[in-house]
């Protein structure tokens, strides 16, 4: 889960669906946050935009990507 710059909240547990990640972490998901997954392509790191919480699977926002690779890379 990242917000305003900054990674809020991750879990490891690929099984875990986004409704219950975010469930547990916050309970709903915070106005302005973004969730979704995260894994490696090709060796670089990737994020895709929660279809449940968004209504679409897509690339993130690249404001987004620069916090997620920052984290993950």
């Amino acid at each position: 889960m990242v917000k305003e710059g900054k990674l809020l909240h991750h879990s490891l547990n690929m099984g875990l669906p986004h409704a219950e990640f975010v469930k547990r972490a916050t309970g709903p998901l915070p106005d302005g946050a973004w969730v979704g997954t995260v894994s490696k392509v090709e060796g670089r790191v990737a994020a895709m935009t929660s279809k449940h919480f968004f209504g679409y699977q897509m690339p993130a926002p690249p404001e987004v990507a620069e916090v997620v690779k920052r984290e993950f890379a």
